[in-house]
């Protein structure tokens, strides 16, 4: 149980992409388990980093106990963590990394972090890709948004996992957006009729993706691998139309991000800790 009843704000990158649900819906669990009160903010777009900035300012304005962030800009948000700080508030970083070297230079600490390994994820899904296509293949790669430290990790990650053996013939960032993904990908299929494969940077671009080759009249021709396991993609796994998805437990980062923040407050917990949550490939299922 939290010593007295903490305030505790989650502010993610939007309420509109389905991977956030369980995050939100354990976070608010576990902080009212403990006895903390839980408030949840995020704007309407991934892309919506301005709003986000304002939304962290607003928290800290208003005065809370503690921030845990998921930025949708790694870099810029740093500035509005620094104002909570400022004023005493613990900041936990969750999903997406703070960026260090901005950190460092605005001297912001943060009180821990509960994530994924995103470079190890990219990294599954490579493999994931690289077994999907028998070792060989021209392939492509969605990508999320540019400097987001997670889309950047999960990018270098699939990279190392295919070097030598599949060849990326395309690439562009459809920022975690499915219309966008749908988009960009006609016009790479377009460009490139011979691509094997594809990675999406995350299951939202893969869905928009998956519609582009279902209307070139390839469905099933091309094998695509997301990230997130959000709920929308599992008939596509039992089709074939996509070969894997990388699942990263967003419940369990609300949950131990909401357990993090109230130990720090309480004393019990030595600021600065990381608690990374496992990583899973899913497939069909058997």
């Amino acid at each position: 149980k939290a010593g007295k009843p903490y305030r505790l704000a989650l502010v993610v990158k939007t309420r509109n992409n389905p991977f956030f649900d369980p995050m939100i819906k354990a976070f608010e669990q576990e902080a009212r388990l403990l006895g903390a009160v839980p408030e949840v903010q995020a704007p309407e777009q991934e892309t919506d980093k301005e709003k986000q900035f304002s939304m962290v300012e607003n928290v800290v304005a208003k005065g809370v106990d503690a921030i845990l962030i998921a930025p949708a800009d790694s870099r810029a948000i740093v500035p509005a963590l620094k104002k909570a700080q400022q004023k005493g508030i613990l900041v936990i970083n969750v999903d997406n990394r703070v960026d260090p070297t901005e950190s460092r230079t605005q001297d912001l600490r943060l009180g821990g972090y509960v994530g994924a390994d995103n470079q190890a994820g990219g990294m599954l899904a490579g493999k994931a890709l690289v077994q999907a296509l028998g070792g060989k293949g021209k392939v492509a790669l969605l990508e999320g948004i540019r400097g987001a430290d997670n889309a950047e990790a999960r990018k270098r990650g699939f990279e190392q996992a295919v070097a030598g053996k599949l060849e990326i013939i395309a690439r562009d960032t459809a920022e975690w957006e499915t219309a966008r993904a749908y988009a960009k990908f006609q016009s790479m299929l377009a460009a490139n009729p011979d691509i094997q494969g594809l990675f999406c940077a995350n299951d939202k671009m893969a869905l928009g993706a998956i519609k582009a080759i279902q209307e070139a009249g390839k469905k099933g021709k091309i094998a695509v691998v997301g990230y997130d396991n959000i709920a929308d993609v599992k008939p596509y796994l039992e089709s074939g139309e996509m070969v894997a998805t990388i699942e990263q437990r967003p419940d369990l980062m609300g949950k131990y991000g909401a357990r993090l923040a109230i130990g720090v407050l309480d004393g019990v917990i030595k600021p600065g800790g990381e608690f990374l949550v496992p990583l899973q490939v899913i497939k069909k299922e058997p």
